[in-house]
Parts: structure tokens; sequence; C-alpha cells
């Protein structure tokens, strides 16, 4: 009976500890989080959503920026890596707390042997034995000096560092649909534009043709309206191809196949925009603070200085306590000599001092104390490459901003220029000449413009990555506002 109960005792031990085998592996049903690694995970990610723990649908209605950035922080491969990798650290922190606990094992077993036996007596038998064993073992450390607390601390930094770099990556995604988003929106208004410059030259075209049948023009002034026609079809032609493609290239930034069709709804341009006003001080001051990279650069620093005291740690002694309890049955044939059966508990301390490993400690310490030098310097170079990137990003913004302001009286001359061009030239007192330079002028001005408009949607989003400032729960839209 107490065999039976101790064999159950160590079957159910099993059972709780490991769960079923055929448990969904990415199920938590079975996987308890004991010391809330995940709640850990979630306080050191900036308001950012896990991907894994949410899911997002394609809207219906025209799909917004705000809608293009949750779709990617849901779907976007690369963003679900870093989050997947930091759940990765949050579980490896699990392992490092678990050692603070005592490892429990239960076997047991049940073996059939044949032929000649002595027993106790001496004598040689020959009868079969059935021999059956059952045992719990329990082995706790108590000590280690340092050994494990120090690759705990390492563990949570690495979680910070993980942590830390997942929100990078959702930034940086954020920044892909950023450019990507109005990469189309660019698109769609230069097929716009390559569409209205044909219309100018199909007109253009038709009065050449007009006035040469009233004996006003010339044959010549005819041809070169016809070749200005139909190189404002082939930049039509090309517009449109590129359209296509900026769709297929934004599908894929939001985690969708290519041919997944999109219609967007964006924001205008404002007619005003504000001058940047900050300092550059306060700016650099303020990246250093939010920067993800830089906070995952500093956290693998100090993992690495816990991972020194932990390669000291292993050359000291470890102190731990074992304990446990065995049965062993052993039965022979009808019950004749021998059977015989025992059970034991045992308790014990144990003291591991380690006195000669190779000088492996020695080393150990210094591959670690090289890994922190190393680190040290990686981080020193991110903090630099932070003021760079504040550095450009502002002063990109301030020429976009600029560029804008230029560009918007550009295409409204150039607009104009055009139509009293073209009124001349229907008069009869212009050149077919004059007629095609204005409208190629219009065109250019009108790609310059679109060019600007994207140039300043991109800045913007540039400038808040610069910051640390481009999150998810505060996408930068139109509306937003930068200093």
């Amino acid at each position: 009976m107490r065999r039976s109960r101790m064999m159950r005792l160590g079957i159910g031990l099993y059972a709780v500890l490991s769960g079923p085998a055929c448990a969904d592996p990415m199920s938590d049903t079975f996987q308890p989080d004991f010391f809330g690694t995940r709640a850990a995970l979630q306080q050191r990610t900036q308001g950012l959503t896990d991907p894994y723990l949410r899911s997002c649908e394609l809207p219906t209605a025209a799909l917004s920026i705000s809608n293009a950035i949750d779709l990617a922080l849901c779907h976007n491969p690369s963003t679900r890596a870093a989050w997947a990798q930091a759940h990765q650290q949050a579980a490896a922190l699990g392992v490092a707390e678990s050692a603070w606990l005592p490892d429990i094992s239960a076997s047991g077993g049940v073996a059939r042997s044949f032929g000649p036996h002595q027993d106790d007596a001496g004598l040689i038998t020959s009868n079969d034995q059935t021999t059956r064993d059952a045992a719990v073992n329990l082995t706790w450390t108590l000590y280690d000096f340092g050994n494990r607390h120090g690759r705990i601390r390492s563990a949570r930094h690495l979680l910070d560092a993980a942590a830390a770099t997942a929100n990078s990556a959702a930034q940086q995604t954020i920044l892909s649909v950023v450019q990507t988003y109005y990469g189309v929106v660019a698109a769609d208004a230069g097929l716009a534009a390559a569409r209205a410059t044909e219309s100018t030259a199909q007109r253009s075209w038709d009065i050449a043709k007009t006035l040469r049948e009233g004996g006003v023009a010339t044959l010549a002034d005819v041809l070169q309206a016809e070749t200005a026609y139909e190189q404002a079809v082939l930049t039509r032609v090309q517009a449109a191809q590129n359209a296509q493609t900026s769709r297929g290239a934004l599908a894929v930034v939001l985690g969708l196949t290519a041919d997944q069709p999109l219609k967007l709804a964006a924001e205008p341009v404002p007619a005003e925009i504000p001058g940047l006003s900050a300092r550059m001080e306060d700016l650099m001051a303020e990246a250093i603070r939010q920067r993800p990279d830089l906070s995952a650069a500093r956290a693998q620093v100090d993992a690495a200085v816990a991972d020194i005291s932990v390669a000291r740690a292993a050359g000291r002694p470890t102190i731990s306590i074992s304990g446990g309890r065995s049965y062993i049955d052993q039965t022979a044939v009808a019950g004749q000599n021998g059977a015989f059966s025992q059970k034991y508990n045992q308790i014990g301390v144990n003291v591991t001092i380690p006195i000669f490993t190779g000088f492996s400690v020695g080393y150990g310490v210094r591959q670690a104390q090289a890994v922190l030098q190393s680190r040290e310097a990686n981080a020193e170079q991110i903090r630099l490459n932070v003021s760079l990137d504040v550095w450009n990003a502002y002063y990109t913004l301030d020429s976009s901003n600029q560029q804008l302001a230029t560009t918007a009286t550009l295409t409204r001359t150039a607009d104009n220029n055009q139509d009293v061009a073209l009124g001349r030239y229907q008069a009869g007192v212009g050149t077919i000449l004059d007629v095609l330079t204005a409208q190629t002028a219009a065109a250019n001005a009108r790609q310059v413009r679109i060019t600007a408009e994207l140039g300043w949607r991109v800045a913007r989003a540039q400038l808040a990555l610069a910051l640390g400032r481009l999150s998810s729960s505060q996408p930068l839209t139109e509306g937003g506002t930068l200093p």
C-alpha cells in the first residue's frame, strides 16, 4: 500500500510540473508564470501592446495612418520577431529565478531477473526475482556566494534590453509605415499630376492642329506638341506603375500580401506649418532619456557587470541540502528465499569547494570583463549616433518646412504661367515653344511639390524617431506637434 502511494505521488508530481505531452506548445494552460515575467515585460515596454496578445483586422473603411500603424504593429514580421525575443528573455528570467526553489524528482521502476541468485544467507537459489523501487529526492541550494543572484540580475537587465529592443523595433516599423503609406499618397498624387499634364499636352496638340488648319501655326508646331503629348503619356504610364508598386510595398510593411487592395484616407498637408522652436540641447537631452536603442545598450552594460560577479562566484563554494525517501522491494517466486524489502529516509548538507579548475575561473572573469568593455564602447557609439540622428533630423525637418512654403508658391506661379502661355498661343500671339516650356515647368513644379510633401511627412517621423517619441499610443499624424 505504501509502495503504491509513493508511486502515485511521483507520477502526480511529474504531471503537475511538466504538463501533458500533447499540450499546445504556444498555450500557457500548463505553463504558469509563477514569477510574473510576462507582467515584468509589459511594465518595460512603455505602453506598447504585445502583438501576440491581440488580433487586428483590416478595416472595411479607408485606411488612415493610425489604422495602418496598428495593422503593422500586429502583423509586421520584424516587430513580432522582436517581441518573440523579448518573451524568450522573459522566460530566461523565469529560469534564473527558479534557482531560488528546490529541485524535486521522483523515480521508480520494476525489474524482473531470471536464473540463480544469492540470498541474504549466501545460499544460491535458482528462483526468479522481481525488484520494485521508488524514490523521491530533493536538492536545494542554500548559498552560492553570489552566483545565483548575479545570474538573476543579469537576466533582469537583459529583459530590460529585450523590451527596449522591442520598443525600438516597433518605432522602426512605425517609420516604415509612414514612409510607405505616404509613399502611396505621393505616388497617387504623381499619377494625378501626370494625368493633368497629359490632358494639358493633349489640349496643346489639339490647339496646334486647329491653328495649322487655319493657317496660323506650322507643321513644326503640331509635331512639337504631339511629341510633348507622347512624352506625357509615357510619364503617366510610369506613374501608374509606381503607384501599384508603392501599394505592394505598403501592404508588405503592414504584414499583408502584396496583392492586398488598399484604399487610403490620408489627411492633407496643413496650409500653415509652424517653425521649429526647441533648443538643440533640449532635444539632445530628451533623446538621451527616451531612445530605446540607447536604453537597450545601457541595459546590456548592466548585464555585463552582473556577469562579472557570476564569473567570480564560479570559483567559490556552494552549500546545499538534500533529502529523499526510498523504497525497495525484492521478491522471489512463490515467496521462496531471496525476498526482502527496505525503506529509508535520508537528509544531508553538501558543501562543494572548487580547489583547482584549470584556471578557468580567472579566464572566465577576464572574458566577462572584456564583454563589459565591448558593451560600454557600443553604448557610447550609440549615444553619439543618437546625437547625430537628432541633429540631422532637426535640420532635415527645418529644410522640409521651408520647401513646403516655397513649393506652394512655385506651383501656383507655374500653373498661372502655363495658362497664360496656352492662352497667348491660342490667340496667335505666342509660340508653341513658350507653351511647351510652361507646361514642362508646371509639370516639374507639381512633382517638386509632391516630393516636398512626402519629405515633410517623413522628416517629421524621423525627428520623432530620433527623439524616441514614435509610439503606437501617439502615432504621428498631421495633427501631431513637434518642437
